[in-house]
């Protein structure tokens, strides 16, 4: 569906408004739907539905009727994927996607939805494609929380992710980080799924080790993986799927890993 100029103006309008009542502040960019690959699918759909229908009315027009098996095979799934095409372009051709300092405001199916980065959980469900080692494709989607308190996903149905991906990120830790750190200095356990931490050390269950021990966290192939001192094996090693926040959670990692002062060897 193509919206007007005046209609769109509309939704943005109403975004923007929406934001300022949120108190979201500085815009920090936009994003429209990624329909037009969707519409050039339906295109590609619907030329090779036509040129099969045409061979099957040659066969059948020519007394081939045999001929016309093969081709009427191929267009019923092809007719099926081009309705697929058209349902789905329907459904996101109305998607906008504003980003800002403090949040993002999200506009689907009619509907607006405003996310606040201090008050959501994000679960980081970027995908990474990768062949002998190199990049070759990065799919961005992230699990929010709306201000309702209901789930949202800002996924592929926006253009522009490896833009609005790592800004989604680097602005929903700077937006949670002091808060995290606050709570953490006054004494408070913070979970990150199957992992926690404190001002003092860093664990999953019953495993932990104090920050002063903790020489390694990284994340590779989907999975964190925490090494410390005194151990063989990783004290820690959690899929991200599986840890919300992950961002938040490396940020804190490497907060308390700078400040940790290892006890002096006599």
């Amino acid at each position: 569906m193509v919206r007007t100029d005046v209609e769109q103006g509309g939704c943005e309008g109403r975004m923007r408004e929406a934001a300022a009542r949120e108190g979201l502040g500085a815009h920090r960019g936009g994003h429209g739907p990624s329909a037009p690959a969707r519409d050039r699918g339906a295109l590609g759909a619907g030329i090779l539905a036509a040129v099969l229908a045409a061979a099957i009315a040659t066969a059948l027009a020519t007394g081939h009727g045999a001929l016309a098996i093969v081709p009427a095979l191929s267009l019923a799934p092809c007719g099926l994927a081009l309705l697929g095409h058209l349902a789905l372009g329907g459904r996101t051709g109305d998607a906008r996607l504003e980003q800002y300092e403090r949040g993002l405001v999200v506009h689907h199916q009619g509907r607006i939805r405003v996310v606040r980065y201090a008050d959501s959980e994000v679960l980081d469900n970027t995908v990474r494609r990768t062949r002998y080692g190199r990049t070759l494709s990065v799919t961005y989607s992230f699990g929010l929380t709306d201000t309702e308190g209901r789930d949202l996903v800002v996924g592929s149905v926006f253009t522009g992710g490896e833009t609005w991906g790592p800004v989604l990120r680097h602005d929903s830790v700077r937006a949670q980080l002091p808060g995290a750190l606050a709570r953490l200095c006054a004494g408070e356990r913070l979970d990150f799924g199957l992992m926690w931490l404190t001002a003092l050390e860093l664990g999953s269950g019953g495993a932990s080790a104090p920050w002063h021990r903790i020489h390694e966290v990284a994340v590779e192939e989907g999975t964190i993986t925490v090494r410390a001192e005194g151990r063989r094996g990783p004290l820690l090693s959690v899929p991200t799927r599986l840890t919300p926040d992950v961002s938040l959670f490396l940020a804190l990692t490497e907060t308390f890993r700078a400040q940790s002062v290892r006890p002096a060897r006599h």
